[in-house]
């Protein structure tokens, strides 16, 4: 028996270690305001957006170097992600966090069944699975604020503002079951 334990000790030893490192100290406010101040300025020239349409990854260890990555393998467009933006759940990379994916480029995002439903849509991805537990606050409030700035700069209407699910007519969950969609609304100036 001792000899199985000794064994067993040192295969475990031999295995990587499952680590989930802290995410890196970022000023998410900081950072935040930095790339909402430069919505007008993403590098190449503006074009006119006339929806927002919130997702979510149903994966909670999401990056958007993943997702990017993935992206560019599965659907072979070598722009990638297929979001404009992501926020960030806080596993990897510091919750609340704004990055911009595909706006940097302005270009359209393949990320709808049917995008005759919302033409010219901003996609906006939250990194996390609501299907199986509620957003976290800190993300909420960045949508909010991605979201208030992106409608301001583009002259987007709340009325146009929505969620994959509702766009696809409920083809899919996402942004999930938890996402809290009537509040999300409500803070935007949006009636639901």
């Amino acid at each position: 028996m001792r000899r199985r334990s000794l064994l067993a000790a040192a295969c475990t030893a031999l295995l990587p270690a499952r680590v989930h490192a802290r995410p890196p100290e970022v000023d998410v406010a900081a950072s935040n305001a930095e790339l909402l101040a430069r919505l007008r300025a993403p590098g190449a020239p503006l074009r006119v957006w006339q929806w927002i349409v919130v997702h979510h990854t149903a994966a909670e260890w999401a990056t958007l170097e993943g997702i990017d990555r993935y992206h560019r393998k599965r659907f072979g467009d070598p722009l990638g992600a297929e979001y404009h933006f992501v926020i960030n759940n806080g596993k990897k990379r510091p919750a609340g966090l704004v990055e911009a994916a595909r706006w940097r480029y302005q270009e359209p995002a393949a990320h709808l069944f049917k995008p005759e439903n919302a033409p010219a849509s901003i996609a906006v991805c939250l990194i996390g699975n609501f299907e199986e537990r509620p957003l976290p606050a800190p993300m909420l409030d960045a949508l909010v604020d991605l979201t208030a700035a992106l409608m301001r700069e583009c002259s987007i209407p709340a009325e146009r503002v929505s969620t994959h699910r509702v766009v696809d007519d409920k083809l899919t969950q996402c942004p999930g079951k938890h996402f809290p969609r009537a509040e999300y609304l409500r803070r935007i100036g949006a009636g639901t």
